[in-house]
């Protein structure tokens, strides 16, 4: 499918916004002046480079018809360099433009632009965010929380020096498209999913690919798993004291960690018996599915940024008594992802 057909079947959403060249208000149709539409291109770029990113296309209409863009190549000049004018975008915009013919010959502007680590606002002081089909009006703090929490992915779209995809466990990768029901190949889904890149002429995994599928994960980042261990007590203690009862050093591809930690903190989760109506039923000490989603968040939620700290999984003998949780505390200082009574899951 070529770019123009692509844009017109596509519903708008997140990642596409279509603008007419236009003006139909009061029933009739003229030629919308070229500051009204380079405001137009201002106010969605700028939402999309706040969000995640997207494609503008000037000269379709809502419904998918290309009607172009008629106006003179100066003003076709002016509307290509909106992105970059700070009379409308501060800080300017990294877009991607360029002019597209159809095949009976109308002009169509397209504009992409990706996430921008920068908060950008427009020149009347209003900050926008892409929210599916709008562009939202959005205080600029959350938009910077945002970003910040964003910027954390660019760490995993990195493309560590010498990788290749002889690095990546070939079984896991396809184990991973059967779940996903793909009927194309794996590197198509590596592809589609962003997690390998053509370059020079073959195809290389960044380090979000090598950590979810890489056979040997800890090569290229040093603290990716998770440490277990059990304590006794409710102190942590050091030196002669040392008070670890168990410790478990858990290194998997990320596809199969969190199901690896599972089986390694099961046995340790007590059962207890409990009279029911004259018969006896056991029960688990923490629910199952409690201290399990304790585990994924750790590791959904992990800054890869931060390598010399770990995920810890910390199981203390009788957390009743404990009257503070400074216990929790993970390497690098960061603050605890949570603990659940004497069980306390803590990430960087």
């Amino acid at each position: 499918m070529d770019d123009v057909s692509r844009w017109s079947q596509m519903a708008e959403g997140q990642f596409l916004e279509r603008k007419s060249a236009f003006d139909r208000s009061g029933g009739r149709k003229a030629w919308l002046k070229a500051p009204a539409i380079a405001k137009q291109i201002a106010e969605t770029l700028t939402a999309m480079a706040n969000a995640d990113g997207g494609e503008l296309v000037v000269g379709i209409e809502k419904d998918g018809s290309p009607t172009g863009v008629p106006h003179a190549p100066e003003k076709v000049d002016f509307l290509l360099n909106v992105p970059r004018d700070r009379n409308y975008v501060h800080p300017s915009l990294s877009a991607r433009t360029r002019c597209v013919q159809t095949p009976d010959g109308l002009l169509l502007l397209h504009f992409e632009i990706d996430w921008s680590p920068e908060v950008h606002r427009l020149a009347d002081g209003r900050y926008l965010l892409r929210i599916r089909d709008q562009n939202m009006p959005f205080p600029a703090e959350q938009i910077a929380a945002l970003k910040q929490t964003k910027g954390q992915g660019l760490v995993e779209r990195s493309f560590p020096l010498n990788a290749s995809m002889e690095d990546l466990d070939a079984r896991l990768v396809d184990e991973w498209r059967l779940k996903t029901g793909y009927a194309g190949s794996a590197d198509d889904l590596l592809r589609e999913q962003e997690l390998i890149q053509g370059r020079n002429g073959r195809s290389v995994p960044n380090l979000a690919a090598l950590l979810l599928f890489g056979k040997k994960p800890n090569r290229w980042h040093p603290r990716c798993g998770i440490d277990f261990v059990r304590w006794e007590g409710t102190v942590r203690k050091h030196g002669a004291q040392l008070n670890i009862v168990k410790r478990i050093r858990i290194e998997q591809p990320l596809a199969v960690l969190v199901g690896k930690a599972y089986d390694t903190v099961s046995p340790f989760i007590r059962e207890r018996q409990q009279l029911v109506d004259l018969f006896f039923t056991e029960h688990v000490e923490y629910p199952t599915f409690v201290w399990q989603e304790a585990i994924v968040n750790a590791v959904a939620h992990r800054d890869c940024g931060i390598q010399g700290g770990g995920i810890e999984v910390n199981l203390h003998q009788d957390a009743d008594q404990q009257a503070g949780a400074d216990w929790l505390a993970c390497q690098e200082g960061r603050e605890e992802m949570g603990y659940l009574q004497d069980a306390a899951v803590s990430r960087p």
